[in-house]
């Protein structure tokens, strides 16, 4: 039986580090794009960390995840996009143990 002792916070320029990374070593992503992700919704409230390309924030106990990239044209948009969602979900879940309910995935250019 395991004794919970005290808390454990996760900052969430950590996640943002964490969801960088993975989408950068997923085949069909060139590269993170200079644009930070705006808030996905106006009302969300809670801790947040933006960098170029990720934006990261904690609502509820839930993490919103939101990325900017610039793929290299070897796949579908939409089989990418889907590939990065699962990729980031999966990376926050077993890393962190923190529920994730978005992941959205913006496509700002390809590269030829």
């Amino acid at each position: 039986m395991e004794e919970v002792v005290g808390k454990i916070t996760i900052a969430p320029r950590v996640l943002v580090t964490i969801v960088r990374f993975t989408v950068l070593k997923q085949p069909g992503v060139a590269r993170l794009s200079s644009r930070v992700p705006r808030r996905p919704r106006a009302h969300l409230t809670g801790r947040s960390a933006t960098a170029a390309g990720v934006g990261i924030w904690i609502h509820q106990g839930r993490v919103i995840a939101a990325v900017r990239i610039v793929a290299d044209g070897s796949v579908s948009a939409q089989a990418l996009g889907t590939h990065v969602q699962q990729a980031v979900t999966q990376a926050l879940e077993e890393m962190v143990g923190m529920p994730v309910e978005a992941v959205h995935v913006y496509i700002d250019d390809v590269d030829v």
